[in-house]
């Protein structure tokens, strides 16, 4: 199982950063067009904490675009969601302190980077930050755009946002009050709704040009894991299946809520008894790597 379930996530796992950062302006290679909404902070948090990809180019690069895009960048948002992550947090905090690099100097040919385009649709973020601040409410108003249905509760508003709670609720209040949002009350519950239509036409993009929902935050949390346990089970080659087996179950225990989120099935232990968890297990990681990146990309490139 390790080599042909850690490869492919690998890949994956590395096409996915090096594509969202080439859609944020990094000079690299386009591998595919975005629909989805790049999380700038989560994208961040991706390639700078310790994962098992560590690519020195891309760090460079990031380092690079954070010199000409500090003011579009969150480090309370970081903080917020990574405040355990102290070594990914203040490598980007050090960075836009001007520790590791100066703004707008150049770190060489090969990491070369421009200020983002907010007009690129799955850069939705940075136009939102340009509009309003990169705070909370450009956060509350990405999720509600972009979140697969028109109504949403405050406190799934609060977890896309990575903001909290209470400070949401008083954002999504003005919202209300300024007639940008509707709200109805369902029980003690508040339901907001948006007026997609309405808010994509003021953000200058049309409906069908709104990019889709992912819980980036959760997903490359789910993918370091996964690549941590993989490269574990790689190095311990006197394991028996059984007992990688057993180690796999009390790891997903880790990792399940993180993967229940971004829609993947996760397997159930107790329907696969002893070493027949392993298989269902594998299946889990390929489809992590198809969200990643699309299945026909990762066909091709194999």
């Amino acid at each position: 199982m390790p080599t042909s379930s850690s490869d492919p996530l690998l890949r994956a796992a590395r096409d996915l950063a090096w594509n969202q950062w080439a859609h944020l302006g990094v000079s690299a290679e386009l591998l595919w067009r975005e629909t989805r909404c790049i999380d700038p902070e989560a994208l961040l948090w991706f390639t700078f904490a310790p994962t098992h990809f560590e690519d020195a180019r891309l760090r460079d690069a990031a380092r690079e675009w954070l010199s000409l895009n500090s003011d579009l960048v969150s480090i309370h948002r970081l903080r917020n969601v990574f405040r355990k992550d102290s070594r990914a947090v203040n490598e980007v905090i050090g960075v836009l302190k001007g520790t590791a690099a100066r703004r707008g100097e150049r770190l060489g040919a090969a990491a070369k980077a421009e200020p983002a385009d907010p007009m690129v649709p799955a850069n939705l973020a940075m136009r939102l930050r340009l509009i309003f601040d990169a705070g909370s409410r450009s956060e509350v108003v990405r999720f509600l755009l972009t979140w697969p249905g028109a109504e949403a509760e405050v406190q799934p508003v609060a977890d896309g946002a990575a903001f909290a709670k209470r400070n949401v609720n008083d954002i999504l209040t003005d919202f209300v009050r300024a007639g940008m949002l509707g709200e109805r009350r369902v029980g003690n519950r508040r339901v907001l709704r948006i007026d997609k239509e309405r808010w994509s036409d003021f953000v200058g993009l049309s409906l069908g040009e709104l990019p889709s929902f992912v819980p980036w935050f959760r997903l490359f949390r789910a993918t370091n894991g996964l690549l941590a346990w993989l490269e574990a089970d790689r190095r311990d080659t006197q394991r028996s299946a059984y007992l990688r087996s057993s180690n796999a179950r009390d790891f997903l225990e880790e990792v399940s809520p993180d993967l229940a989120a971004c829609g993947v099935e996760v397997p159930d232990p107790a329907r696969f008894p002893g070493e027949k968890f392993l298989d269902p297990f594998e299946t889990m990681i390929a489809e992590v790597a198809g969200l990643l990146a699309p299945a026909d990309f990762q066909a091709n490139r194999v």
